[in-house]
């Protein structure tokens, strides 16, 4: 599963996951995010296979740790499925090398490339990095579905351009527009991956080529939310992506926090598990310190 910064991976993979144990089918999990701790494998329930792949991009940093860990899920687990939730600067061309590894290839067959789409980021892409745009549009060339997610974010206008679009550069994928990844999981797990489809593609190395930097930062004192918000508004350089778990001022707990593109959100964690407040940022041109010192001035302000 590909798809750029925030464009609703992990949303989109809890609601297959749904469905898969709905089904009552057996299911592993690797999951690869670029920080240096996992936020978004809280989404997967308990007592599913996970494997993680941390701190690196799947197509370069730790690309051979992604058929060892394929051939740890196969080897220690029966399993009917494993879904594989890259980070959003991966080429899914890489991933697909690493599930065709000769340690695992007789163990895997390829079900599909699911790409997830942000409408809004598409119709925009001209205004990012040349390398950004590129790695997007490849990632939706790619792909045997395209989630074309949030599309509730464009006027009409702007969707139907996005669509044909799409259809331009993935003529032969398929096409599902939505909101918030509600797919429906037959369209899905009924497509048929197309062995055929042309490997050569742009190297996109998340540091030498996208220039893309991780932020991480752990927290020990609560936030108070507007003021929170008001600042990502003002973070240095570009932020594609923010994740994490935070405690609020306003409210005991602790809340699990995601930005994309302007748009925060919390949403209130399970009591059952423990949590570290932690954030993480993506993006490029960050400042590393300055973003510290002002996260730790945050830490200190109380309404």
């Amino acid at each position: 599963m590909s798809g750029f910064l925030g464009s609703g991976k992990s949303t989109l993979l809890s609601h297959l996951i749904e469905y898969e144990k709905q089904q009552g089918r057996r299911i592993g999990i690797l999951m690869n995010e670029l920080g240096e701790v996992s936020i978004d494998s809280s989404f997967v329930p308990e007592n599913t296979p996970v494997q993680e792949m941390l701190n690196g991009c799947i197509c370069c940093s730790i690309q051979g740790e992604l058929s060892s860990k394929l051939y740890q899920l196969l080897e220690n687990y029966e399993l009917d499925a494993i879904y594989i939730e890259a980070t959003g600067a991966a080429h899914p061309m890489d991933v697909l090398d690493g599930c065709t590894h000769l340690s695992i290839i007789a163990g895997v067959k390829v079900k599909a490339i699911i790409t997830v789409v942000d409408a809004k980021l598409w119709h925009n892409r001209s205004e990012m990095k040349p390398r950004l745009n590129k790695l997007i549009e490849e990632q939706a060339k790619y792909a045997d579905v395209v989630v074309l997610n949030k599309i509730d974010t464009v006027v009409e206008d702007d969707f139907e351009q996005t669509s044909v679009s799409i259809r331009e550069f993935n003529p032969g994928g398929l096409l599902l527009p939505v909101t918030n990844a509600a797919i429906d999981p037959l369209l899905v797990l009924s497509t048929k991956h197309n062995q055929s489809i042309f490997t050569e593609h742009t190297e996109s190395h998340v540091d030498r080529h996208l220039h893309l930097r991780t932020f991480t930062q752990q927290l020990f004192r609560p936030l108070d939310r507007i003021v929170f918000e008001k600042w990502l508004k003002t973070l240095p350089g570009r932020v594609f992506r923010g994740k994490g778990f935070v405690q609020l001022n306003e409210a005991p707990g602790v809340f699990m926090f995601q930005y994309a593109y302007g748009e925060p959100m919390f949403t209130r964690c399970s009591l059952n598990k423990s949590y570290q407040p932690v954030i993480v940022l993506i993006g490029d041109e960050l400042d590393h310190e300055r973003i510290r010192e002002q996260l730790l001035e945050l830490q200190y302000i109380v309404h």
